[in-house]
């Protein structure tokens, strides 16, 4: 196939980011190939390796964009409402956070399934936009924790975040009623919010 010469480099790179985002929504993160993106937007699938060093690269740029979208829906005002408790931001986070998943599940499920940083050394801008992604409930804990605590703060954000989102993977691959048959996942993590802050200020008044 001949290659085209109607877009730049630059032009070209967001190309290939726009159709592999297609593809992705239409046949999941398994159907995303070289040979298919270069077929649907008319060049040869070596024009993928001369925009991305690897089909890694283009998987980084991707989950990029996903952390994106997903740090601006947990960072929504409808999660972190001044008018309301910091419990009700959090169960209102957890069921935003899952109503993304359901929504981008081809990109969320790419985003989780896939270890597009394991051995690089350039990945540093990446791995500051998942760190990102704890910085909401990460203030919406800070009144549980005094200020020498806030290695603390960050720890239990995550061990929070990471039950919730082990709910919603239960959820979307269908599998919620491994443990539960009566109760939703948004449910049991308004249970597991309720009971994780109780912990917290449990062990505060010690």
């Amino acid at each position: 196939m001949a290659r085209r010469s109607d877009h730049t480099r630059e032009e070209l790179k967001a190309l290939i980011i726009k159709e592999s985002w297609r593809i992705i929504e239409k046949y999941g993160f398994e159907g995303l190939t070289a040979r298919r993106i270069a077929k649907n937007i008319g060049y040869a699938p070596g024009t993928i390796y001369n925009m991305f060093s690897s089909m890694d690269d283009l998987y980084l740029q991707l989950n990029a964009k996903t952390l994106d979208l997903l740090l601006a829906t947990l960072s929504d005002q409808k999660c972190n409402d001044p008018e309301k408790s910091p419990i009700k931001n959090m169960k209102a986070m957890a069921q935003h956070y899952m109503e993304f998943a359901k929504e981008h599940r081809p990109y969320w499920l790419m985003l989780f399934n896939l270890k597009v940083t394991e051995n690089r050394t350039d990945a540093s801008w990446y791995h500051e936009k998942v760190d990102q992604l704890f910085t909401p409930l990460e203030n919406l804990l800070e009144p549980y924790f005094i200020s020498k605590q806030n290695k603390t703060r960050k720890v239990a954000a995550r061990v929070l975040w990471a039950s919730v989102h082990g709910l919603c993977f239960l959820q979307e691959t269908g599998k919620i009623s491994i443990v539960s048959d009566k109760n939703t996942a948004p449910d049991m993590a308004g249970y597991l919010i309720d009971t994780f802050i109780a912990g917290i200020e449990r062990q505060e008044q010690k």
